[in-house]
């Protein structure tokens, strides 16, 4: 009984170590943007870490022949950042309807919200995730980064791009 007592407590120990307060070394963090990075090179997709134009961590990835940006936001003094953002960016030949932004901002294309601004003929599209200050599950940020990628490609389908 006192066996079966001790694995009992052991197994339980085990199991609040794992699942501890706090960052878990898997988890991605934008207030580390490394682990990003760290992530996309266990996926074996290519990235690389810099700055961009304010300051604040900036990546760049390739996954399956596209180059995709990822930004760094509510960072303070261009660290101790605590949300990411997948952007996409299109120059239109010709000015894009606001009904049909909406349209696809009303549609089933949930997390990914687009808009047009008129004045340079750029149409967006943006995925926020954020981290806060524990971080995600690489698992979960791998789902994530997926819906991304497919919102991507029906994005571009809807616009015909």
């Amino acid at each position: 009984m006192r066996l079966f007592a001790r694995m009992i407590a052991a197994a339980t120990m085990a199991v609040a170590v794992g699942f501890g307060s706090g960052a878990r070394a898997d988890n991605v963090l934008a207030s580390d943007p490394q682990t990003f990075t760290d992530f996309f090179f266990e996926e074996g997709v290519p990235a690389q870490l810099s700055t961009d134009a304010y300051g604040d961590p900036f990546i760049e990835f390739r996954y399956e022949g596209k180059t995709y940006p990822l930004f760094f936001y509510d960072c303070q003094d261009n660290a101790d950042c605590l949300a990411v953002q997948f952007y996409a960016g299109y120059e239109m030949e010709e000015p894009f309807s606001f009904e049909r932004v909406n349209e696809w901002n009303s549609g089933e294309h949930r997390f990914a919200r687009a808009y047009f601004t008129p004045d340079d003929n750029v149409l967006h599209l943006e995925m926020d995730i954020a981290t806060s200050s524990d971080g995600i599950s690489a698992r979960d940020f791998k789902d994530l980064m997926l819906l991304w990628i497919d919102r991507v490609d029906e994005f571009e389908e809807f616009i015909g791009w």
